[in-house]
């Protein structure tokens, strides 16, 4: 089976080596030359099976000198209030621990080994459009600039997968992008230098600082470089001036980031100003849509990795077990629950104060503690998981409210 697979970040990447490991000829699309630049990236512990299922364990991560990542750290800004959840305390089976990266070295990592396994990268190469079959039986055609200006060259495949993060090149081409569920939330970013650790949190913590207007991420990548951003209204963002402005201006509402960073500031400082999107088909005859090319949500809980990487993995098992022209419902719904998981978790920390008393109490029940600490390690399967089960049926009923107001 030949595939073709457009984007090189992870989702793209693991489907090609997930792919290689069993043989299809893959050929992977990517439009920039790498290592290009991505905001830094705390992983999910869960991640760690899957690239050590493609060939890149724990001793890899070491090699490149990966910040490890031992525990979630929350601040519940102006209230004097910290919680820290480490990933050894949550259920049976998910790993203890993970890894920081800065996603230009990490994502390169990753195409790479997808190289090694043999996946052919044509890169910097674009993908202008997709001939898509609208029957069986018919083959997709990608067409690409073969790193030429104005070039038009064509690959006859049996299969596209469309890993083009928030380009989204077949939910663009087939008008499938709706903004259902947008959380109306836009995030300014960059790189500083050191920052101390807050009283209570272990070298390697993310932390996530939490205020009413939304919320700030403190990542450390090295020793000497951290990713920092802010998650604000969508409005303020838009409105607030250039990146560096809205970043500067609203530092005064988390004060305890704003102290630990000194007369620091990002540059340069980014921004996205639209987070959330979904696509309303991530599956079609011969196509498969992963990771953000099928939908994001918000960072807050760092799950944009897993979900891309979990995704490929599975897309790429279920192609060589069903082929094709197999039916990729079961994978589709499969994804479709891990992001609709994460959704209805970030609904929980935007809604009120349910999350400030789950999270921030001083008395935790046992079960639910732990149910949290493996969400956030990014098991959505777990059957034993309590807070999971809360999650579903909070989900269950939005369905059967949204069904009954006929929305």
């Amino acid at each position: 089976m030949r595939v073709g697979i457009i984007g090189g970040g992870p989702g793209g990447s693991v489907t090609a080596a997930t792919l290689r490991t069993f043989g299809h000829e893959v050929h992977l699309f990517e439009a920039e030359t790498f290592p290009r630049f991505h905001i830094g990236e705390s992983l999910l512990p869960c991640n760690l099976p899957i690239y050590e299922a493609i060939g890149i364990d724990i001793k890899t991560f070491t090699n490149h000198n990966y910040m490890p990542k031992n525990a979630a750290f929350f601040e519940l800004v102006g209230k004097n209030r910290v919680c820290r959840f480490p990933f050894a305390d949550g259920l049976p089976g998910d790993p203890p621990s993970i890894f920081q990266v800065e996603r230009a070295k990490f994502d390169h990592m990753l195409l790479q080994q997808a190289a090694k396994l043999g996946a052919i990268v044509h890169s910097p190469v674009r993908v202008t459009k997709l001939d898509l079959p609208e029957r069986p039986g018919i083959s997709p055609i990608i067409h690409h600039d073969g790193g030429k200006p104005g070039g038009d060259e064509k690959l006859t495949v049996d299969f596209v997968v469309d890993a083009s993060g928030r380009e989204t090149l077949i939910g663009r081409q087939l008008n499938l992008i709706d903004q259902e569920g947008d959380l109306k939330r836009a995030a300014v970013y960059g790189h500083v230098s050191a920052l101390p650790l807050v009283k209570g949190a272990e070298r390697g913590d993310i932390v996530i600082s939490k205020s009413p207007i939304g919320w700030s991420w403190q990542i450390p990548l090295e020793e000497k470089k951290w990713s920092v951003g802010l998650v604000l209204k969508r409005e303020a963002i838009v409105k607030g001036g250039t990146p560096a402005e809205v970043f500067r201006n609203n530092l005064i509402h988390f004060p305890e980031f704003k102290a630990r960073l000194g007369d620091q500031l990002p540059d340069p400082v980014r921004s996205t100003p639209n987070i959330s999107y979904r696509v309303r088909q991530r599956v079609g005859n011969r196509w498969a849509l992963v990771g953000d090319a099928g939908g994001f949500i918000d960072p807050i809980f760092s799950s944009g990795v897993l979900l891309a990487t979990r995704a490929g993995w599975r897309l790429g098992q279920t192609l060589d077990k069903h082929g094709a022209n197999g039916n990729l419902g079961e994978w589709g719904r499969t994804t479709d629950h891990d992001l609709a998981t994460f959704f209805s978790f970030i609904k929980l920390w935007y809604d009120g104060h349910f999350i400030d008393n789950l999270f921030f109490a001083d008395h935790r029940e046992p079960s639910i503690y732990r149910g949290i600490i493996s969400l956030l390690a990014g098991n959505t399967t777990n059957l034993d998981n309590k807070f999971l089960a809360m999650l579903n049926r909070r989900m269950q009923a939005h369905k059967t409210k949204t069904l009954i107001l006929g929305n």
